[in-house]
């Protein structure tokens, strides 16, 4: 159910197979038309005679082919109820992401908690309460802390304060400053990972060019952000340093809190960001224009590296799903009529999320009971489950870390930089590696019941991420029996154009896939009201600036 540009409905059903020389023809084809999705040619499917399945017919564009998946047998512990458990191991973060996972769900309530006041919707009290005192590491100085770890705590406690009191008077300026040090930190922490060649510089040149030439739209927009009344902005959802989120509240939502009309539809989007700059505020572009069509989105941060690695941002995304399922409707926002977006880093972030949630839930189906965590038995995952997502939107996400290197070193990069950022295990970290898992075969024909359809959305001049990280996780998927999947891949789009070009110039590719999603057949009255809008920025220079930029 992919839009085209026109507003009408199609299903973009590529085949498995795809001939690495068809691939680079076809990127390198000119078709007719501005932006249209472009389905590669098939390839004749072979078969491997001792296992009588289709290999796809793949060649990584370094000549470097990828490593065998890990199809290691599947370790659980029984505990005395019998339910199985996943037992750790060393450097596997797919099996231990099961774990966290289902701790997530057996957190308080009260961690999360949303209480209606008399100006609306807020954080209770005592969640915000809670939330602090777990976030600060000696919150009664014990006796046998050391002087150290005495005015370690105590400074702790001041910023938290002087932090809270900046974001309440000045909120602008205190994100900036808190932004500024948050990038000398970060230049210190990472500059041994990055190789400063000519490529490196060129790249970096290119990047300050088109920064520069998108700037004043940009601008504008961040002035909106910071001084709409109606988006909630910062709201806690866990007890961890980067876990708020921003909720963009339209007139409808407010009348359904009145009671006064239907609840609303609701988008939860995961910003990108290179597992390293991401910030919630990214979001904003997007939702403001849901805002005018009665939608509520709901704009998640997470830690970035290197303080956090990546299990750890899976687990802070975790919490903020679970928290919009806890708490929108009192913002006037409908659970049952959700989906999931994710942007880059956060198209794979999210895409961890839902395939390790969608094989908790089928094991837990499975057995008929709870996968035990270290601290007992916990209550049964109703918090929240896939099946409450319509879709997921993955748009320009690295879904196979392993083939990914060989890339990064050609644009200048230090490939051995993702190694720290998974953790040491690029495998567990990477989505599409996970359908191959032991665990995954044992449970995918009940997965397959119930994981949401989703949309894989790519441009073939992305020089981030290339274009066969979409459509090598679309053929596994196919693979695996997943069905409900959607490939869709743009000519002359790359890597920013569907979040920042496009939106600025009116080529709204997200809303054109968005709203058929959680309106149906309604939604195309409301993008051609849409596509009437002027553009935020004159377009000729916004395709300078897409030329330009090193993404």
């Amino acid at each position: 159910f992919a839009p085209s540009l026109s507003g009408e409905v199609a299903v973009i059903d590529p085949p498995l197979l795809v001939d690495p020389c068809e691939r680079v023809q076809n990127r390198k084809k000119e078709v007719s038309g501005d932006r249209h999705r472009h389905v590669p040619a098939v390839a004749q499917a072979t078969m491997d005679p001792q296992e009588d399945k289709q290999v796809k017919l793949r060649k990584p564009k370094s000549g470097v082919m990828s490593s065998p998946m890990r199809k290691g047998p599947a370790e659980f512990l029984r505990s005395g109820s019998g339910s199985p458990m996943v037992a750790k191991r060393t450097s596997h973060v797919h099996l231990d992401l099961l774990t966290t996972l289902r701790k997530v769900s057996m957190e308080e309530d009260e961690l999360f908690a949303v209480v209606q006041g008399p100006d609306g919707p807020a954080q209770s009290p005592k969640a915000s309460c809670e939330v602090e005192s777990k976030r600060l590491f000696f919150e009664e100085t014990p006796e046998e802390a050391s002087l150290f770890q005495r005015a370690w705590a105590f400074l702790k406690r001041m910023h938290d304060s002087l932090e809270a009191w900046g974001y309440q008077h000045f909120p602008v300026i205190t994100d900036h400053i808190n932004g500024l040090v948050y990038g000398v930190d970060l230049a210190i922490r990472t500059a041994k990972w990055f190789q400063f060649g000519i490529m490196a510089v060129w790249l970096g040149f290119r990047l300050v060019i088109y920064a520069m030439i998108i700037a004043i739209p940009c601008v504008k927009i961040m002035l909106t952000y910071y001084h709409d009344p109606r988006i909630k902005r910062r709201i806690r959802y866990g007890p961890e340093e980067r876990e708020y989120l921003d909720i963009y509240i339209p007139k409808e939502a407010l009348a359904a809190q009145k009671g006064e009309g239907p609840k609303v539809p609701v988008v939860i989007a995961i910003m990108g960001g290179a597992f390293i700059i991401g910030h919630r505020g990214y979001n904003a572009q997007l939702g403001l224009r849901l805002m005018d069509f009665g939608v509520i989105t709901v704009g998640i941060d997470y830690r970035n590296w290197p303080r956090a690695i990546m299990p750890e941002m899976v687990k802070d995304v975790s919490r903020g799903v679970r928290w919009v399922f806890q708490n929108i409707e009192l913002f006037g926002g409908d659970v049952e009529n959700c989906m999931m977006i994710g942007q880059s880093a956060g198209a794979h972030l999210a895409a961890m999320l839902l395939l390790e949630h969608s094989l908790l839930e089928a094991m837990c189906k499975k057995d008929g009971s709870n996968l035990p965590v270290e601290h007992g038995q916990g209550r049964d995952l109703k918090v929240w489950s896939v099946t409450q997502l319509k879709a997921y939107l993955a748009i320009s996400g690295p879904y196979d870390l392993i083939k990914l290197g060989p890339h990064l070193t050609s644009r200048g990069l230090y490939p051995k930089i993702m190694d720290h950022m998974a953790a040491g295990d690029l495998e567990g970290c990477s989505p599409e590696r996970i359908l191959d898992s032991e665990e995954w075969r044992e449970h995918q024909e009940e997965i397959a019941k119930i994981i949401p359809h989703i949309h894989l959305f790519h441009g073939y001049c992305d020089k981030a991420v290339p274009v066969w990280s979409s459509s090598d996780l679309f053929e596994k998927f196919k693979e695996v029996g997943i069905e409900n999947v959607t490939l869709d891949l743009r000519k002359d789009m790359t890597h920013t154009y569907p979040v920042v070009e496009g939106p600025l110039a009116r080529h709204e590719c997200q809303i054109e896939i968005i709203l058929p999603i959680l309106f149906g057949e309604g939604a195309e009255q409301m993008l051609e009201a849409g596509s009437k809008l002027p553009p935020l920025w004159p377009v000729r220079i916004l395709n300078v600036a897409t030329h330009i930029g090193p993404f």
